[in-house]
């Protein structure tokens, strides 16, 4: 996962993690945590204390307990057609994959997919406004998506489809086009997924429509709202021959602007048609940063987190609670909140540690009925370990806890 972060989003993480350099651990001297101290967080969160296992939490929401696909359909396209194994070594998802999500226990699965790899130009306007999806060397990434999308939905799970990494939008000196042009462009995007995915094949009860990852950059506040208001008018308006049906629209995802974070929703502007009927609010959860992402070699100093302790104890888990509370705050009305992205990247964190925040955040959502896919199945994050062909137990204990028996 190639995560960036804002110096606007440092500082509130800075303000919100505070708590954690007070835990029940002693600090090094180079900030990191005592590497001998012991988890303190308490052994109830790695069971089934809300009752989520039976229905695997589609009792209390939507999608319930999900889980990321990764690193596979949002790598860039680079030499490969499909691009799909550029970072994970030229692995690809099977069948048996989706099958093994369902049987450990999670009811959906997110997509992240990058699409503008894929996308035809059109010089008519003198603009190159992107009009179509178009296949590359014999490879289609739609239909890609239509085969995931039959897997997953056989195997009784539910899907959440996004445009991940339009990096373009994002950074748009480096790109050639205005931002108003990329904002065409993904609008006819949205367009074209509108008529590809209707809701006569793919029902509103399997497939959510999550229209961008992570806006950033470029795409700030102001800018996304914008798009907002156009999104929702190119599927539920113009395309509402194959996203309408009766009173039932297909379900949008909505998340914020700045990288996805939890303060973003206090800047989001929803259209007025959406309601919790017909849209889920998600945000994504890396807090304490320096923890989850430390060694993260795609983020600059991350080396120096090295270490960085999460032990469970009150003062750590006080700034996540507070963030978590902060979401119900805005929620004044009631929409589902589906934590799309939280994980810890596993090359040099303690596992004893990721266990703990990763049941930590968990049963935090649980509690409040927010939905959750962890980031991610089987890279730098994964809950799968395709090396030794068995779940981590560490973090599938974490996400699918043990029932207690009352």
């Amino acid at each position: 996962m190639h995560k960036r972060y804002s110096m606007i989003f440092l500082a509130v993480l800075a303000v919100l993690s505070a708590g954690c350099s007070m835990s029940g651990s002693s600090d090094t001297d180079d900030g990191t945590g005592d590497a001998d101290a012991e988890i303190l967080l308490d052994a109830a969160y790695y069971t089934d204390i809300h009752g989520w296992n039976l229905s695997r939490g589609l009792d209390a929401t939507v999608l319930g307990r999900g889980i990321n696909l990764g690193n596979y359909l949002e790598a860039p396209r680079g030499e490969e057609n499909d691009g799909e194994g550029v970072w994970t070594g030229g692995r690809k998802v099977t069948r048996e994959d989706i099958t093994r999500i369902a049987e450990a226990g999670f009811a959906s699965v997110r997509i992240p997919c990058k699409w503008t790899d894929y996308m035809e130009l059109s010089d008519d306007d003198g603009d190159g406004v992107l009009y179509e999806l178009m296949s590359v060397g014999g490879y289609s990434r739609l239909d890609r998506v239509k085969e995931l999308l039959g897997w997953i939905d056989d195997a009784g799970l539910k899907a959440v489809l996004n445009v991940h990494h339009y990096e373009d939008m994002m950074h748009v000196a480096d790109s050639g086009l205005s931002l108003e042009g990329h904002m065409d462009r993904l609008a006819a995007l949205w367009d074209q997924l509108s008529r590809e995915f209707p809701l006569s094949e793919y029902p509103v009860s399997f497939l959510v429509f999550e229209l961008l990852n992570e806006p950033n950059g470029d795409m700030g506040y102001d800018h996304w709202n914008t798009m907002l208001d156009r999104l929702v008018d190119v599927i539920w308006t113009d395309n509402s021959m194959w996203q309408v049906s009766g009173t039932v629209q297909r379900k949008i995802m909505i998340g914020t602007a700045n990288w996805g974070g939890v303060p973003g929703l206090y800047e989001l502007n929803l259209p007025s048609s959406c309601t919790p009927s017909n849209t889920i609010i998600t945000v994504h959860y890396y807090e304490p940063f320096h923890f989850t992402h430390q060694g993260a070699e795609w983020n600059e100093g991350a080396d120096a987190w090295i270490g960085t302790r999460w032990l469970g104890s009150q003062d750590d888990q006080a700034p996540l609670i507070t963030l978590l509370d902060s979401v119900g705050t805005w929620n004044t009305k009631g929409f589902e909140v589906f934590v799309g992205e939280f994980g810890v990247y596993s090359k040099y964190s303690n596992p004893g540690d990721q266990k703990a925040w990763t049941a930590f955040i968990a049963r935090e959502a649980e509690e409040r009925s927010y939905s959750w896919a962890y980031w991610e199945y089987a890279a730098g994050f994964g809950a799968y370990d395709t090396s030794a062909g068995e779940w981590r137990s560490q973090l599938i204990q974490a996400l699918i806890p043990e029932t207690v028996d009352e």
